[in-house]
């Protein structure tokens, strides 16, 4: 047998009981997150009250909103419009998801922006709260630093700023999921929030795959079963929409959600449409060739994390797949950037990495920072915003990502090169043992000033 069948026979078998050490921060990292966090969020603040037209008008929660509004008065939602301006946006998520819009259009448009935009921050913390508890940490003072710390850090990132500016409910599906992994596995209820986040957005399915690798049979039927239940309240609440969104297949167009050359759309085929300069028609054979690729690599690594003890990796890698492999992934929906740097955090801190890999590691992160700048598309008279490295380049109409040269790719492509990059870097952490001795004493160096992991 190959090496890479042995590899992958060995992730997929049975995991055995494997509990990673109990690590924790000292009190010191309180002062630290406080400090972190409340700059990050002061800050924040501060922005918004500047630009209030361009940060704090949500398109994406008015069409939820208007959906909601508009499901309680006419069956007939999927087939309209929300008109802003020149654009017209379709009402894209699930007849489940619907249902939640209508309850939340009874409030006022005014309460619910506030409701979405406090929550999504309170969310955020406690989603870097419960990613270091499945890192290992304990419950104190120290653990809330490190959390309220990746927080404020991940505040200021392209994609939670998106998030925030355009109203979205990515943070909230991420806690749903990691709140369902903190859950021991005999416990009856593991599997429920991935199910509801699965039925609100179809992505996080793949949470469904990741525990069936890992032979967590149960809470995969319990996920599923979850998925289902929304599926048949969306029939039994909304009768027509689910009839269109399910049998008259809305939910596989993907055209519904928009163009999938689009600078924003930051997932394998958006990288693979821009750089083949190809549409979705011409690029669907090799995005699911990609995508094939991707999965094989990710979800043994997945079940290999699992089975060491390292949840949050597994969880991490999968979240990281479902970004890669979906046909839209826009820049927003990478808030899941908030674990991966609590994986990475954990990973530098065990092994007391030397200060070049924690400087390499901040550099990653800058290349995600919402820095203030201008747009491409303001230039050159729009406001200084905080902006993505992707948004400095061309895009467009008439197909202007279809024209980039050189570094346009690199830096237009960001989130699915690093990506791809942090699933290298998985290999080399979790298969050190099997690469050559001079690649694996490199590695090592690179994370540990002394080779060993650091005992808690």
């Amino acid at each position: 047998m190959s090496a890479a069948a042995t590899f992958v026979r060995a992730a997929l078998a049975r995991p055995e009981p494997s509990q990673r050490p109990v690590r924790s921060f000292g009190p010191a990292a309180l002062a630290l997150g406080l400090a972190v966090f409340g700059a990050a969020l002061a800050s924040y603040v501060l922005v918004v009250r500047a630009h209030p037209d361009r940060l704090w008008s949500p398109t994406d929660l008015q069409v939820y909103y208007w959906g909601g509004a508009t499901a309680r008065h006419t069956p007939r939602v999927y087939d309209l419009d929300f008109h802003i301006g020149t654009l017209g946006l379709p009402f894209t998520y699930t007849p489940f998801a619907l249902g939640v819009f209508m309850v939340l259009s009874r409030l006022s448009q005014s309460t619910v922006q506030w409701l979405v935009a406090c929550g999504s921050i309170a969310t955020l913390v406690l989603s870097t709260w419960l990613a270091w508890g499945l890192a290992g940490y304990r419950r104190n003072a120290g653990r809330l630093g490190a959390a309220l710390t990746v927080a404020g850090l991940a505040l200021w990132t392209e994609p939670m700023m998106q998030n925030l500016a355009f109203g979205q409910v990515n943070v909230f599906l991420m806690v749903l999921v990691l709140l369902d992994f903190t859950q021991r596995d005999r416990w009856w209820s593991k599997g429920v929030g991935v199910g509801l986040a699965a039925g609100f957005k179809l992505v996080p399915a793949i949470f469904i795959v990741y525990l069936l690798v890992t032979r967590r049979l149960r809470a995969a039927a319990v996920a599923a079963g979850t998925f289902a239940a929304t599926v048949v309240g969306g029939y039994l609440a909304l009768p027509r929409e689910a009839h269109r969104y399910w049998l008259d297949g809305l939910f596989d167009d993907a055209s519904r959600m928009g163009v999938a050359s689009y600078v924003g759309n930051q997932s394998l085929q958006g990288l693979l449409a821009r750089t083949l300069r190809l549409d979705v028609a011409g690029v669907k054979p090799y995005w699911l060739l990609a995508a094939l690729a991707v999965t094989a690599v990710a979800l043994p690594l997945a079940a290999l994390a699992h089975r060491r003890g390292e949840e949050l990796l597994g969880v991490a890698t999968t979240a990281l797949l479902g970004l890669l492999v979906s046909p839209i992934s826009w820049s927003h929906h990478w808030v899941w950037i908030a674990a991966f740097l609590v994986a990475g955090g954990c990973l530098l801190h065990a092994r007391r990495a030397r200060w070049w890999a924690w400087l390499l590691a901040g550099g990653l992160y800058l290349l995600c920072f919402a820095w203030p700048s201008l747009a491409y598309s303001d230039r050159p008279a729009g406001p200084v915003l905080p902006n993505g490295l992707i948004w400095l380049v061309p895009y467009g109409p008439r197909d202007v990502e279809y024209h980039w040269h050189g570094l346009d790719h690199l830096t237009g492509n960001l989130y699915p090169l690093l990506g791809l990059l942090l699933l290298a870097g998985l290999a080399v952490h979790l298969l050190g043992a099997r690469f050559p001795a001079p690649l694996r004493r490199a590695a090592t160096s690179l994370l540990s000033r002394e080779g060993q992991p650091r005992q808690p």
